[in-house]
């Protein structure tokens, strides 16, 4: 049955050499590359095609043969989502160009411009949108719909690779006292030791970091908030996150830019992105990796059961 179909698709196409000049002259002449089923697809078409596929990967230099094949596989898609009855109304095509439009901000007249340039027609491009369409339904009924990521292999995925992807560094809540360098730098340290002092003698550090410091949190008491290990100069990490400091401990620290005094607020040591909190991330990128290869399979079935002759 399918040889007649493709004997029948080769003489309407071999027909037109046949007839009398007069008649001739009329008939376009198409160059085949490919029988897909019953199914013919002309060197216009791949010419078309190569335009648009180029145009969306961003590669101007993929091969003709390459891309035939990747029409190929399009076509069978195309004939299974018809068999099973699935259609692209003209509204759901239409809805597509017009948010491609908005979203590049597109007039209709830059767009038939930008279709020009392209070298393609307006039919061309609804044809290709409705080409996605229809083979993005197609696999979410026959694919994608009898794909589910049970919960424990979620959390299989969560503790095999925390170490790896969902460590936190440790972190501290710190208040900061900066007196700058300037131009006498023996002066600004004994200032700063000076302050130091009185501090450990009981001063309120929020009261001398309004009064003394010259950072950008003087007028909250020197508090800075959270800060992770390796955000500040070394010096300060060193101290910060060494394992002797606890909570409360003040330290003088001098670095190239100034003096600090700095109390360690809060502390806790490094930790991990709770579960819960990535989960939904994990379930994603397991459906995903599942999904790929479900894919792969069920188009390597479609592709045995179908007739294709490539003619290029």
């Amino acid at each position: 049955m399918m040889k007649k179909k493709v004997i029948c698709l080769l003489a309407a196409l071999i027909l037109p050499l046949l007839l009398p000049p007069s008649l001739a002259r009329s008939v376009i002449i198409e160059r085949v590359v490919a029988i897909v089923n019953d199914q013919v697809i002309t060197l216009t078409e791949l010419q078309e095609r190569a335009i648009l596929i180029r145009q969306a990967t961003g590669n101007p230099n993929i091969p003709l043969k390459e891309i035939l094949k990747h029409i190929i596989m399009e076509t069978i898609q195309v004939q299974r989502a018809k068999e099973l009855g699935l259609e692209v109304p003209d509204e759901v095509i239409e809805d597509y160009i017009k948010n491609f439009k908005r979203e590049n901000r597109l007039t209709d007249e830059a767009f038939q411009k930008l279709l020009r340039e392209w070298g393609i027609h307006l039919e061309a491009y609804k044809n290709e949108i409705k080409r996605r369409i229809l083979i993005s339904k197609l696999v979410n009924i026959e694919v994608k719909s009898h794909i589910a990521v049970p919960e424990e292999e979620v959390r299989e995925y969560y503790e095999k690779h925390k170490d790896k992807l969902y460590l936190l560094s440790a972190k501290a809540k710190i208040a900061d006292i900066f007196l700058p360098w300037g131009g006498d730098r023996e002066t600004t340290l004994k200032i700063a030791q000076s302050i130091y002092e009185k501090i450990k003698l009981g001063k309120s550090f929020k009261k001398m970091a309004a009064l003394y410091s010259r950072g950008p949190y003087a007028q909250k008491g020197g508090e800075m908030g959270w800060v992770r290990k390796g955000e500040l100069v070394e010096d300060l990490d060193h101290f910060i996150f060494s394992p002797e400091t606890k909570a409360g401990d003040v330290k003088l620290v001098e670095t190239p830019q100034g003096v600090h005094i700095v109390k360690v607020l809060e502390r806790q040591n490094r930790n991990y992105i709770p579960f819960e909190q990535v989960k939904k991330e994990i379930e994603k990128k397991l459906y995903s990796q599942v999904a790929e290869k479900r894919y792969k399979a069920w188009l390597d079935e479609l592709m045995k059961k179908a007739y294709v002759k490539v003619l290029l």
